[in-house]
């Protein structure tokens, strides 16, 4: 038998590190967990919800569901199952991003006393750039799967086009328009990291940047190209309509809604109910303070770098949001926004550990920088989960106080309940004990989509769902407000059910 060698054995070693620390960080998320997606897509099943991601353009999601379906694989196991895989994908991204970084950064770490501590930082920081406080949201959903994917390929990618070897624009070409077929909102990420990889490489010059940027850009507009014709083509062979690109025109106000969401926002005060406020600003504030403390001579010339890495990085975040037919924000969909944090980690690493830079003092903070953010992300990512698990006993309790009230009623008029219409009270509530609203925590039993699913998940019943009418309404819940369940919130008429939800 052929032995390991030393080299493989030391690579083995550093990825199941990884996945140890991938696995600590998703591990509440290996649990049983359900957002108001859940329900609908437990609710549709696989036979029927593997065309949804067609019409939306996730062509490879579609192909592992209806694989999944051919082996009558249930709905309900692969909400779970698929975030066991997950963990697993996401460790791999890091191992790319981690092992290619100390390649580049090599001779700055080996030359230090301090390697093991340079290591660390690096690692802590390529964590923060995979899984970071935005990918939490991927989490929620089945589509974990091919975000992750999206991710993972879009590491190779990056290392793939810096490395300039043979084909490698044509092998890049090829990695973003996969990426671009499981899921189109991740590619911000392999643009972040190309920007990374190129900016903390000290052999680039002026032109090669330029000529770099050519590339990224150009490569860009080619996907775009190729997903809108490959997406339209699918769905006209199955007879879809794809639901996510649009063509429609933008007013001027458009522009200064998407700027104001995707580029201000994210960074300041919107967190998506996910991380602190102001925790990125803070981030870029910190690095850019260093880099002017670090460089006293000359910090222009980084800062231009640094800043210029940033506005790329929102920019690619910013440009889908014009393809889009709705204006939408979304933490998943501006991952490489989160990403900042440990692209900023890096860069900083880059500048401390320059020969003339090196200091004491600037290593320690930068250490401390570094456990502080992923300390607050892992936090942040077991807070969530609790959250969630809040929102599932309150969402199950209050559903089985409706279903008792369904019960006592078919008891005592001999009727099965057969249909159910939803209408929500003057002053409703969008979380379950004043949680913040996000993702996580919206309510199945209000949300549009979901409400019919949730109820019969924890009923066990196969209702049907009538539209909700005005005449209804007016005759038995305007006006009504209430902060809890109350069994008026419950009214009947032959077999049909009528919700109002506080």
């Amino acid at each position: 038998m052929k032995k390991i060698s030393t080299e493989s054995k030391e690579k083995i070693k550093r990825f199941l590190i990884i996945y140890i620390i991938s696995l600590i960080i998703c591990l509440p998320f290996l649990f049983p967990h359900k957002i108001t997606d859940t329900y609908w897509n437990i609710g549709e099943g696989i036979e029927v919800y593997k065309y949804t991601p067609l019409k939306d353009g996730r062509i490879v999601h579609f192909l592992i569901l209806s694989i999944l379906d051919f082996f009558n694989i249930k709905m309900e196991f692969y909400t779970i199952a698929v975030h066991y895989i997950c963990t697993i994908i996401y460790a791999l991204a890091i191992y790319n991003v981690f092992s290619y970084i100390m390649q580049l950064l090599r001779s700055k770490i080996e030359q230090s006393k301090n390697y093991k501590i340079l290591k660390v930082i690096i690692l802590l920081s390529s964590v923060l750039i995979i899984l970071n406080p935005l990918t939490v949201e991927n989490f929620a959903y089945i589509e974990n799967l091919i975000m992750s994917l999206s991710i993972l390929i879009g590491t190779i990618a990056a290392r793939v086009l810096h490395e300039n070897k043979k084909w490698a624009y044509l092998k890049t070409l090829f990695l973003i328009i996969l990426a671009g077929l499981c899921y189109q909102g991740n590619l911000n990420v392999w643009i972040g990291l190309s920007l990374l990889y190129f900016a903390i490489d000290e052999k680039k010059t002026i032109k090669e940047w330029v000529q770099y940027l050519f590339k990224i850009g150009s490569i860009v507009i080619l996907v775009l190209i190729s997903l809108v014709a490959i997406i339209n083509i699918s769905n006209l062979i199955v007879g879809n309509n794809q639901s996510r690109l649009g063509a429609s025109e933008r007013s001027f106000e458009d522009i200064i809604i998407i700027f104001w969401r995707f580029f201000i926002q994210p960074i300041t005060n919107v967190t998506f109910g996910y991380y602190p406020k102001m925790l990125i600003a803070i981030e870029i504030l910190i690095t850019t303070l260093l880099v002017v403390n670090c460089e006293k001579n000359k910090p222009i010339n980084s800062l231009i770098k640094y800043y210029f890495m940033l506005i790329i990085i929102i920019l690619a975040c910013i440009c889908p949001a014009f393809l889009q037919k709705n204006i939408n924000l979304s933490a998943r969909m501006i991952n490489a926004i989160g990403a900042i944090i440990g692209i900023s980690l890096i860069y900083l690493f880059y500048i401390i550990t320059k020969k003339e830079n090196q200091n004491k003092i600037s290593t320690i903070i930068l250490v401390v920088l570094s456990i502080i953010m992923f300390s607050i992300n892992l936090f942040d990512y077991y807070n969530i989960a609790y959250m969630n698990q809040v929102t599932m006993k309150e969402e199950k309790k209050y559903i089985n106080e409706i279903n008792e009230v369904m019960i006592e009623y078919e008891k005592e008029n001999g009727i099965t309940l057969k249909k159910a219409m939803f209408f929500a009270d003057k002053n409703y509530v969008e979380t379950y004990d004043n949680l913040p609203a996000n993702t996580f925590n919206s309510r199945g039993i209000l949300t549009v989509y979901s409400r019919i699913y949730c109820l019969n998940y924890y009923t066990g019943r196969n209702l049907e769902e009538e539209l909700p009418t005005k005449e209804k309404y007016d005759k038995y819940f305007k006006d009504k407000d209430w902060d809890e369940f109350n069994k008026d919130q419950i009214k009947f008429e032959g077999d049909i059910v009528y919700i109002c939800v506080y």
